[in-house]
């Protein structure tokens, strides 16, 4: 009531001023800009932590550093001293605002990622406003975009291909592999000025698709993302550029592994269709195949696990969605290569709804297309018929 009272007081005398004004305008002593400056909301200083990195993360354990970011220390200091010496990198000097160091702007990224935190919670941790930290969060995901170029990559050299084949061998010597592909929704906010039912999957939830190529430790080497999740898994492979690039890649000799819902192609083999009526060796084809294949279902289990945000974005455009899923695929390469490997128990693969492989297919081809698409299968056909009696000696 006292709140009350004050507040229609307050009104009161601004109403008093008004009117003096309108009555008396020779009357000098009153001006509008006071009223406007009594009418203005006050300001006042946000509470933040200070000197969290300096005060509190730099005394974690590795233990308790590694429960708060997903990721060692080691693992996220040669993040640091790589982010720090590109050219993405600003502290802020000289603009009048707080120098944020490199530090602390990837430390905030990586606690972002690794947490499902609002800007507002990461700006009270690090002591930096929302838009100074939407600002970070934009110069690093550039930073990432530019390095995946290298981290994210398919093997060049026959030895590189060599090596990951023998990788892939064995599991359970499934030969000539030089990785398994899939896709799995990540979930999404409505973009902004988007129809929502073009990100509508099966389950009647907004995600787009993820496609993922992993090599033998579950390391990508090829990327896709941003498609709507209501587009099927085959359509979203002819759409994207590896497509294209795999017949050379693979030279006839090589193969990936996918599961039935792409098409069988002599670069890309999928496993034999069980109508109950498939024979020993077909069976044990499958079996070998699945045993295989199952290695980018981790590598999907242990992003997601590692990286808490992308149980669902809230990002509003598709553009930052797409720059944020391919950074944090490409620290989960960084940290493959620091040999900081994640909780065996989080690694279980994704659930099978999370693929798309029992979506409706879309309609094939016609005319020339679809005579094409006979040859390339029947190539495939050959290839998955000879390594399946191969599998069998």
């Amino acid at each position: 009531m006292q709140n009350v009272a004050s507040v229609v007081a307050f009104a009161a005398s601004a109403v008093q001023l008004l009117e003096s004004e309108s009555e008396s305008d020779s009357d000098s002593d009153f001006d509008e800009h006071i009223l406007m400056t009594i009418l203005r909301k006050p300001k006042y200083k946000k509470c933040r932590v200070n000197n969290f990195v300096r005060d509190v993360v730099e005394h974690f354990s590795e233990e308790e550093f590694r429960r708060h970011f997903r990721l060692n220390k080691t693992t996220a200091n040669t993040i640091v001293t790589r982010y720090a010496e590109s050219e993405f990198f600003r502290s802020n000097s000289g603009t009048g605002r707080r120098n944020v160091p490199a530090n602390e702007q990837m430390y905030a990224f990586l606690w972002f990622c690794a947490n499902k935190d609002s800007y507002r919670e990461i700006g009270t941790l690090f002591n930096m406003s929302e838009s100074s930290f939407f600002k970070c969060l934009n110069r690093i995901l550039d930073f990432l975009y530019d390095v995946s170029k290298t981290i994210i990559r398919f093997p060049d050299s026959t030895a590189e291909k060599e090596r990951i084949a023998t990788d892939f061998r064995s599991i359970s010597g499934f030969p000539n592999v030089i990785g398994c592909i899939d896709g799995c929704y990540i979930y999404i906010r409505k973009p902004a000025n988007k129809i929502r039912s073009t990100y509508v999957n099966r389950h009647d939830l907004l995600s787009i698709t993820l496609q993922g190529i992993c090599d033998a430790k579950r390391r990508f080497i090829d990327v896709c993302v941003g498609s709507p999740s209501r587009i099927h898994d085959s359509r979203i492979f002819s759409l994207s550029p590896v497509s294209d690039e795999l017949p050379g890649i693979c030279h006839g000799k090589y193969h990936l592994l996918g599961d039935a819902a792409y098409p069988l192609r002599e670069y890309l083999l999928t496993p034999f269709k069980d109508y109950g009526n498939l024979s020993q060796k077909d069976t044990n084809y499958n079996l070998k195949h699945s045993q295989t294949r199952v290695k980018i279902e981790n590598c999907f289990g242990i992003l997601k696990q590692r990286f808490r945000q992308l149980t669902r974005l809230d990002f509003f455009r598709v553009e930052r969605m797409c720059k944020f899923v391919l950074a944090c695929c490409t620290l989960h390469n960084m940290c493959i290569d620091q040999n900081d490997t994640f909780n065996e128990e989080a690694a279980d693969p994704i659930e099978p709804d999370e693929t798309r492989s029992s979506q409706i297919p879309p309609t094939g081809p016609s005319g020339s297309q679809s005579t094409r698409n006979a040859a390339l299968r029947r190539l495939g056909e050959v290839k998955r018929s000879e390594i399946a009696e191969t599998l069998m000696q």
